[in-house]
Parts: structure tokens; sequence; C-alpha cells
């Protein structure tokens, strides 16, 4: 064996981090890892009795709660992606959250748009729309292209963009339902269709339906009964503003200044309500329209409200928004919204600022609270970052997509922008992250914000406490003392490619010595990422590290630069100062180096038109497998496939059972090559899921059979090292499973119910503990049987719709 002297900033490392270690955390329970952070952080909002109750989102399903000012947060799993909060304004323990409906797909299958409600500051839910006690009896919804209605007798076919609690009578609940719509794309949704209002006047233990509103998108939801007129509601749509009277059904239009809307607010003092609405800037005739506009007449009339945004914006420009905008419940003269300006440098040069703006005069004049840009970094000198800001400029996140206001406090404000959450609590004088912690080493610990998908965790062979965590968006990162904090691990890398690390693997021989794979193409293989552009727009390679991950190189000649390349394997037959390596690149096929990565050469013989490379795969007799996934070109499916080669001089195709076509993942018994499991994802037949889920063969791919549920979407399966007939896989449906009979029969991991799961690992340096990684919350660490019996978060949800 070839042993490196290990580096002595290694050495150190692991002193200083060691101290940390509690060796094997989360023995008894699931525990979120990684550094926080790293993905859309959405709909902040604030409780109206304690500033430090805060709710959040992210856009890959989890729902966030923190108790102390994000100082900590705890991760809620809702069954799907939350789309609102809202907190009761007469009962500090209850708190609200809607989840969003769609249509199904195959990538995704389906969603029921459901209102969630918790009495005890969100440790525990129960839904309350739809009306379950009307519901038939139909196992696994996410499987199934069923409408609302078809699932509960008299449900409504749309999903809940606002809730609203009315503060005057706290037991009236109105709801903005939207067309019920695909999760990504239009699909063939009906254009006739419109939004709807519905309401309860019983605490939610009915629903009714009002009227039916002009528009697509529900914007916002006011009561007017603290307004003054009791049995009135205004709602907001992007194309409309409606006033309803609730006794006769009677809807008028007010206008609205501008064709389309993007957000709308509003609050109300001693001097009456002041709503605010954010439209697009167009030029037109010379000049500029739309923008900022307040009403003090509930949407009678509205006046434009843009000064200060055109500060230092070249004439003929103008600023963008994305949503944000915040108005303080009970100050509304104090708002703050997000925008992104187009302003010339000193050199002359066009950049982009990124802008939270405050007006503290009912939008009379705006004022910036905080600028930043790419190549100026914070301007306003006045933001406490993380991990993210010593990485990265600041338009990696970019402006805000979401801002919150403390309804009594307009001095504190919430950010969300695309990795991260911060506040102010001076009024903007002052910005701090509130995702990540810094600890005196250097490294990072995450505050329970994390927001991210990952696809492995890498085990040292020459250390058990440093792995590696791949990770979109944010690269990789890796830790020295067992997952107490992490490095981030990209000093090298280029930067086109270091949106993603999908891979990486380390020589058994060579101590400090690792591959890693990436590319700027992020959230492969789903199919939202297989546009009309194609592939070859994206960047990516691979790199080597000789001292733990520390540094990097580029090690990727013969290899095009538009390279995505998502998996690597070493073979470690090979001599060790010529390894044979071979590279998954995304409709590229395979690339193999002789010469431990320094050239590279493409291996593509007998390959056919799905070059969608996604893992390559060895058996113990040397024997390489290349898994193609399914995907979609010119709009039309590519079926996934496998295919099998001795020496990667020339492939050849296995035959998998008709209907299977999106192979997904590749298990191999190490012990016994031909036996292996492949995870699939489903195709629809009809109006169900089939063609998913485990299949396994004994005899080397000569035949398959079924072992785990057709209908499900199977991510990956994982072994445990020592017994190989425990097979663990993870879903994309809200669970993992474990089997203890090489698949024979199956019993889920409770205590783990995140939306959307990737992998599962067993850590290879502590029995009984496994690794589930995800697309959206980072990774899941705790007990490898799962904890028996454990509450997860859902009171009443029906156990057949898992």
């Amino acid at each position: 064996m070839l042993v490196y002297k290990m580096p002595l900033m290694i050495a150190a490392l692991m002193l200083i981090t060691g101290c940390q270690n509690n060796n094997n955390p989360g023995e008894n329970t699931w525990r979120v890892i990684g550094p926080g952070g790293g993905g859309g952080v959405l709909k902040p909002t604030v409780s109206p009795f304690d500033e430090n109750f805060v709710m959040t989102h992210c856009d890959m399903t989890a729902a966030y709660l923190t108790l102390d000012g994000g100082e900590s947060w705890k991760m809620k799993n809702l069954w799907t992606v939350p789309e609102d909060f809202e907190f009761d304004p007469v009962d500090q323990h209850t708190v609200y959250v809607a989840t969003r409906g769609y249509r199904h797909s195959e990538d995704r299958g389906s969603g029921l748009s459901m209102l969630f409600r918790s009495e005890n500051r969100g440790d525990s839910w129960r839904i309350i729309y739809p009306e379950l006690d009307k519901a038939k009896k139909i196992e696994r919804l996410q499987n199934t292209d069923y409408l609302p209605s078809e699932i509960i007798d008299g449900a409504l076919d749309g999903t809940i963009d606002k809730v609203k609690v009315d503060p005057a009578d706290h037991r009236r609940i109105y709801l903005g339902l939207a067309p019920l719509r695909f999760y990504i794309g239009s699909g063939n949704q009906n254009d006739d269709d419109s939004a709807m209002l519905v309401r309860s006047v019983n605490y939610g233990h009915n629903w009714e339906l009002l009227v039916n509103i002009p528009g697509k998108n529900v914007k916002a939801v006011f009561p007017c009964s603290i307004y003054g007129h009791p049995g009135e509601v205004i709602v907001f749509t992007e194309s409309a503003c409606t006033r309803v009277n609730e006794n006769t059904g009677a809807i008028t239009s007010l206008p609205l200044p501008v064709e389309s809307i993007i957000a709308a607010e509003a609050g109300h003092d001693k001097d009456g309500a002041l709503f605010y609405i954010q439209s697009r800037f167009e030029n037109g005739n010379g000049k500029s329209e739309g923008g900022m506009y307040v009403s003090r007449d509930l949407g009678r009339s509205w006046t434009p409200s843009n000064n200060g945004l055109f500060k230092d914006v070249p004439e003929g420009m103008v600023p963008s928004f994305r949503q944000g905008l915040a108005v303080c419940e009970t100050k509304p003269a104090v708002a703050y919204i997000s925008t992104m300006s187009p302003v010339k440098n000193a050199a002359g040069i066009l950049e982009t600022i990124y802008c939270i703006l405050k007006t503290e005069s009912g939008g009379d004049k705006w004022k910036p609270v905080l600028l930043s840009s790419t190549p100026g970094g914070y301007i306003t000198k006045n933001f406490e970052g993380s991990w993210m800001e010593e990485s990265y400029d600041p338009g990696w996140g970019g402006s805000p997509i979401d801002l919150a206001v403390a309804p009594g406090n307009p001095d504190i404000c919430y950010a969300g922008d695309n990795g991260r959450g911060y506040k102010t609590i001076d009024g903007g004088k002052t910005w701090k992250q509130v995702y990540s912690h810094k600890l005196p080493d250097g490294s990072f610990a995450s505050g329970g914000l994390d927001v991210t998908t990952c696809y492995g965790v890498h085990f040292n062979p020459f250390n058990k406490d440093h792995f590696f965590i791949c990770y979109t968006d944010m690269g990789l990162f890796h830790t020295f003392n067992g997952a107490e904090s992490w490095f981030h691990s990209i000093n090298g890398i280029p930067r086109s490619w270091q949106n993603t690390c999908y891979d990486l693997t380390f020589d058994p021989e060579v101590e400090g010595r690792l591959w890693s794979v990436w590319a700027n193409a992020h959230d492969l293989p789903r199919t939202k990422m297989f546009g009309r552009w194609g592939f070859d727009r994206f960047k990516g390679g691979v790199a080597i590290s000789e001292d733990h991950g520390l540094h990097w190189q580029k090690s990727n000649e013969g290899m095009p630069e538009n390279s995505i390349c998502t998996n690597i394997l070493l073979d470690a037959s090979t001599p060790v100062n010529s390894r044979s390596l071979y590279v998954s690149v995304f409709d590229k096929g395979v690339y193999k180096s002789s010469d431990g990565g320094k050239s590279w050469d493409a291996a593509n013989v007998g390959l056919g038109d799905n070059l969608f490379a996604w893992e390559v795969r060895q058996n113990a007799e040397g024997r390489l497998f290349l898994l193609c996934a399914r995907g979609e070109r010119n709009r039309e499916t590519v079926d996934g496939v496998i295919y099998y080669s001795d020496d990667a001089g020339s492939w050849s195709q296995m035959d998998l059972p008709e209907g299977v076509n999106g192979p997904h993942d590749l298990l191999i018994d190490p012990t016994n090559p031909e036996i292996m499991y492949v995870s699939c994802w489903p195709r629809k037949d009809g109006d169900k899921d089939v063609h998913g889920g485990v299949i396994k063969t004994e005899d080397g791919g000569m035949s398959w059979r079924q072992v785990f549920d057709e209908r499900v979407r199977v991510n990956a399966a994982g072994m445990d090292p020592d017994r190989p007939e425990i097979i663990f896989i993870n879903t994309f449906q809200n669970a993992a499973y474990r089997s203890d009979d090489a698949g024979n029969s199956w019993k889920r991991l409770e205590g783990y119910r995140f939306k959307w799961g990737q992998k599962a690992v067993p850590n290879v340096n502590h029995p009984g503990m496994l690794f589930l990684t995800t697309y959206g919350g980072s990774v899941f660490y705790g007990p490898a049987e799962g904890i028996p019996g454990a509450f997860e978060d859902i009171e009443n949800m029906p156990e057949a719709w898992w």
C-alpha cells in the first residue's frame, strides 16, 4: 500500500475538530447533517405574538420553524410542498400551513393540496382541508392521476395559494385556490379555469366555495371586517382586484393600475388600511410604467410609488422585481421590497445591484438598506454572513425572493433568496444570516435550515471521522469530526463547475488521493433539466486531490469542457500509478482513463441513442455496467437502459423486464456478481404508475422479478457492508425502507418522512447507522432500523395515502 505523508494542515484539523466529535451522533433519532443553507428559502412568516417564532419553507418540500429568531430551526415534513403560512390572530400557539397540489406527471407523481393546523407551536399538525371524513379509499395517492374531487367527495379541483384567518373572528378561515396545475410546466391545463375563494366559518370543520375569482394565481386575501366592512373580502389575483360580498356572493371588480401584478400586501393602523402592489416595470414611449403602487381607499384608486427605485439606473433601463414585498401589519407606513437594478459601476460597466429597499412613509420614498453585487460584494457593508459569503459572491443568492416583517415590529425583517435566510432586527441598519454557524476552527455547522439536494456520502478509508457530502448548488463539503462541522471543498475547482459535485471516489491504497466529478447542470436526472436547449451549454469535468480534498486541480484532458460528469468508478485492481477510471458523462456516454485521470478517451462503442449516462458500476469479476437514465429529447421520452462490458471496449445492452423504462440505480452484491438490484422510476399506464419500484436478478440479468412495489419512485438502494442480504432503499415518496431478506420483504424506516429521498448509505464505520441523502433536505442520519413508533409530524394523515 502506498501511503502519502499526512499534510500538517490535515493533522491540525483532526486535532482541533476531533474534540467536537461525539463518535456516533444520532443513535436514537434522525438528525439532519451538513453546513446549512444551499437552496431557495421562501415565504418567511413571523408570529404576531412572538418575534422569534418564524416559519419558512424551501423549494424542495420541507417547512422550517424557529422559536429563537433563526438561531436554530426544526424541519417539518407535511407530505408535499408548502405554499403559504398564517398565524392565528387570537391564539398564540396556533399556526397554519397550506401545501401545494399538482397534477400527475411521470417524474413527480401527483400532490393533493391540504391545509394543516398546529395548536402547539408547530410540534404536531392536523389536516383540516380537505374534509377527510369524505375521503374515498385510495392507496398511494402520489401514484394515481386523480383529481381532488375523485379522491374526496365535494373537493375542489384546485391548489391553495393563500390562507388567511379573519383578525376579527379567528373561526373564519379563507383559502384562495388556484386552478390545479402541473408541478413543473403547464401540461394540458384548462385555460377556462379560474381562481376560487373558499371559506370556513367554524374553525375549519366545514368548507364552502364562496365564489370564483378572475385570474389564475391568488396573490392576497384581505377580510374587510378589520377595515370596518364586515361581510366583505378583497382578493388579489395576478390580473384582478375583486371585492366579494360574502352574504350574496356578488363580486365587484376594483381597478388595477396595471394589467398584471407580482405581489400584494397590506396593513392597518389608526389612519386606516394601506395596500401595496408590485408589478413589472415596462418601458414604453420613452418612459417607464408599472412598478410599485399604493392605495389608501381599499383598492378603489392607486398612486405610483417608485420614488427612489431608479437611483443610478441608466436612462432607458428599469429595475426588476422577484416578488419580495413585506408590509408591517400594524404600522403599514413601513414596508420592504427587493429589486435587481442595472447600474454602471465606476469603470462604466453595467452590473446588477441586488437591493432591499425600505419605505417609512407609506411608499412616498424608498431608500436602500442592503446593496450588493457580484463584482462589488456587499456595497453597504452591513451584512454578516457564513460559509456562502466566504465561498461565493452575492450573485449566488441574488436578490430576496420573499420578505417578511414582524407584524408588530417594523424593525424586524426576514429575507430568503436562492440559498439562504437572513434578517435585520434594527430596521435594515445591519443584516445577519440565519442558516449556519461558524465555529472557532473555521468550520461550519448547520442551524437546521438545510435546503438543498445531495447525492452521496463518501468515506475516507484511512480516517473514519473524515467523509464528504456531494451537493447540488453548493458543490462539496467534508467533515473531519464525524459530521459535527464542515469545510467547503472547492479550492481549485473552476468556478463554472462549482454548482454540483455529483460523485467522488478515494484511492484505497494512496492516502489523501481522491477524484471528484462536477457540472453546473444540477438536479439530474429529473425531467425539468431536459429543455429544448440541450446539454451542450453546461460545463463540468473531473478533478483530483492529493491532500484529502483541501485542494483540487482539473484532471480532464481529452474530455470536452462541456462534460456533465455524474459518476466516477475506480478499478482498484489496476496498478496504483496507472489507475483505470470510468466517468459517466450525461448525453455523451462514458469516458475512460488508463493513467489515473491524466487523460481521457470516449468509450462508447456499442451504445445506442440514449447517452444520458448516469452511473457506472463494476462487479466482483470486473464486468462493467453503465446505467443511462430515462430522459427526453424533442419532448419525446427516451427510455432508460443498462449496458454491460468486460473491458469498456464494446458495450452490450442488458434486457430489462417488458415495460421497465426508468432504471435509476444499479446495486450489485459484492459477494455474488449474479445478484443485482435495479431501482426504478415508474411510467404511467392509464391513471396509475407501473413498472417502478425495485427489480432483482439472481442470474446476472437473464431474468428479473419485482421485489418492491412497482408504483413507487425508488431513487436508489444501498447494502449493508457486512450483511449483503440487508438492503435499504430511499424513495421520492416520503419514505425509506429496509429489507433483511434480500428484498423478499420490507419495512419502512419510521421517523423519516422527507418527501424526495435520494440514496441510502450505511455508515461503514458505525454498524447500525444509516445516511439518507435527499433531494432538498441535505442528509438525514440515524438508526438503520428506523425509530419504531416515532411521531412523524402529521396526526391524521390517512396511512394509505402515503
